[in-house]
């Protein structure tokens, strides 16, 4: 079974539906913003606006203008239900096999 759909997550933001993927790219980019995961848990945990921002627009792929209008969005759409659903997407970027491993021993 593929695990590439897994930690795929949407986030709803006004009339917008960003999809975010976990992907090496993305974590990278958010990386590169927070020095590390763990700082993007803690802009999550501190509701940060901009925080929540990075983590969308590195999830879905954007820059440029279109990274810099996901804020507002974000504010718009209330930071504390945004932040809630990152939570899920920060686990996948941790543990990107998800959380089966896969057979236990070989078929009998």
């Amino acid at each position: 079974m593929s695990k590439t759909l897994y930690g795929t997550v949407e986030i709803k933001l006004g009339d917008e539906t960003y999809t975010l993927t976990p992907t090496l790219g993305a974590v990278r980019a958010i990386e590169a913003h927070f020095g590390g995961l763990r700082g993007a848990s803690q802009a999550i945990n501190a509701v940060s606006v901009d925080g929540c921002a990075v983590i969308i627009a590195g999830g879905a792929g954007l820059k440029g203008k279109d990274a810099e209008a996901i804020a507002e969005q974000v504010w718009q759409a209330g930071a504390l239900d945004v932040s809630v659903q990152l939570n899920a997407y920060l686990v996948a970027l941790y543990n990107p096999k998800g959380p089966n491993t896969g057979k236990a021993g070989p078929a009998a």
